[in-house]
């Protein structure tokens, strides 16, 4: 009988022979802009830099590229140094069905294989459109949520996806995609990395993972086996990680590509909190209220308690912050604007933005909790001074799949979180190149990403 990694791999393979149609193609130069952004945006992060330091030390051939510098590292090296800026920021895509990923977790990973085997732009695509594939797939396969009852990270499936992609990349047979699939099978992350006060690992993270998924491809092509049953043996991740699982989800034959359903990001935050956020401003804007005006204010949601650990009313790090739902709404509330600024400048520690957070209250609505994930709703109540009550209420926030972002939109994005690392004329050479990326060619985009900040 043929293993569940073996009917993935043929799915895959099967259809590499097959175009990729317009919408889906045009979905993955989106993507590909949009996390490009998200990662040149953190590149002067503390967590980015460290694993860039790292980069250079294993530099070996050096013949692909970390972001934002224009040095030059190994394949691996730079999949660790660039999937973790591209996370750094909280701000690339989110796929939650009934669990969580960041598919574009992998971009980084396949355009740094891509880089290093000469691949064609169109060749690149197609490994971002397979590693979203994989990964938007192992968010539906559990039959209970693996991470908020068994307790692992998303990104323990962020090595499946991107042995996938560069498996693509590296024109793997369905044999040796087989093997680099489990191989990638065999490396979990613990969730305990966002319990509580959250540190940088959350962003080191899915480079980490995305270096194990290239390190699986590399080494399938190089002829090593991986476990014949690592998803659906005894011991495999199944049995011992995420229990009763829909494998045929996992392995069926591509009909229709999922990258299109991604959902993109507008504010550095968890994206669960995006309908608070855009609620909270609304009722700012629309009212136009001051945060004296403000007695009281509540609303329905999690990201709270700190999945256990430490309450999201505590706050000592940015990557805290951005998971800290009383926070997001309190500062949109005091600022008018939730964006980089509220979280690079330690805002959650400035008193009126302490005395915002005392008065937020974080409830949950059990009508609310019918409809999520598949929608992510959120309510702000705001009450005055004057006794006046606002409210606002959202099903799901701009940048989701059904309210997408124009491509206007996106190179705005890109422009506003690329300023420090790109001057104008290499922003709007990248974002021509990404946006067109099929022709393209991913020496000429690299360097396009690479030094010279403002002007």
């Amino acid at each position: 009988m043929t293993s569940v990694a073996g009917k993935l791999a043929q799915s895959l393979v099967a259809s590499a022979k097959q175009p990729i149609d317009e919408k889906t193609l045009h979905a993955a130069e989106r993507l590909l802009l949009d996390t490009l952004g998200c990662g040149l945006g953190a590149v002067n992060s503390p967590a980015p830099k460290a694993t860039a330091r790292w980069a250079l030390k294993i530099r070996g051939d050096g013949n692909a590229s970390i972001l934002g510098t224009g040095a030059k590292t190994s394949v691996l090296g730079a999949t660790v140094a660039n999937c973790t800026a591209m996370r750094d920021l909280d701000m690339n895509d989110t796929y939650y069905p009934r669990d969580s990923a960041h598919p574009s977790d992998n971009i980084g990973a396949v355009l740094a294989t891509g880089e290093g085997e000469g691949a064609s732009g169109e060749q690149i695509l197609r490994g971002i459109v397979v590693a979203h594939e994989v990964a938007m797939r192992t968010c539906e396969i559990a039959k209970k949520s693996f991470q908020r009852v068994a307790g692992w990270d998303h990104t323990t499936f962020v090595t499946v996806a991107s042995a996938a992609g560069a498996g693509m990349i590296l024109r793997l047979d369905a044999q040796r995609m087989e093997h680099a699939i489990s191989i990638a099978a065999c490396y979990p992350t613990t969730g305990e990395l966002r319990v509580g006060q959250i540190s940088e690992m959350k962003a080191v993270s899915a480079g980490l993972a995305a270096s194990r998924g290239i390190e699986a491809a590399y080494l399938a092509m190089e002829g090593v086996t991986g476990p014949a049953a690592a998803f659906e043996g005894r011991r495999g991740v199944s049995k011992l990680m995420i229990g009763e699982a829909d494998w045929d989800i996992l392995s069926a034959p591509v009909t229709e590509w999922r990258i299109p359903r991604t959902n993109l990001k507008r504010y550095p935050a968890a994206y669960i909190i995006h309908s608070s956020i855009d609620s909270a401003l609304t009722v700012r804007r629309e009212n136009n209220i001051s945060p004296a005006d403000i007695a009281f204010s509540w609303l329905v949601e999690d990201m709270v308690e700190g999945m256990g650990g430490v309450s999201r009313y505590d706050i000592d790090s940015r990557e805290t912050a951005d998971h800290s739902l009383p926070y997001c709404v309190a500062v949109s509330l005091v600022d008018g604007e939730y964006n980089l600024k509220q979280l690079q400048s330690r805002r959650w520690e400035a008193p009126e933005v302490r005395e915002m957070i005392g008065k937020t209250k974080c409830f949950r609505d059990p009508e609310m909790d019918k409809v999520f994930p598949g929608d992510r709703p959120g309510r702000v109540t705001v009450k005055l001074k004057n006794g006046k009550v606002l409210m606002k209420e959202l099903k799901y926030p701009r940048g989701d799949y059904r309210l997408p972002f124009t491509d206007e939109e996106l190179a705005q994005k890109f422009h506003t979180l690329a300023e420090a690392a790109l001057d104008k004329s290499k922003r709007d050479r990248a974002i021509e190149l990404a946006l067109n990326f099929r022709k393209a060619s991913v020496k000429d985009l690299m360097a396009a990403c690479s030094g010279g900040g403002k002007g």
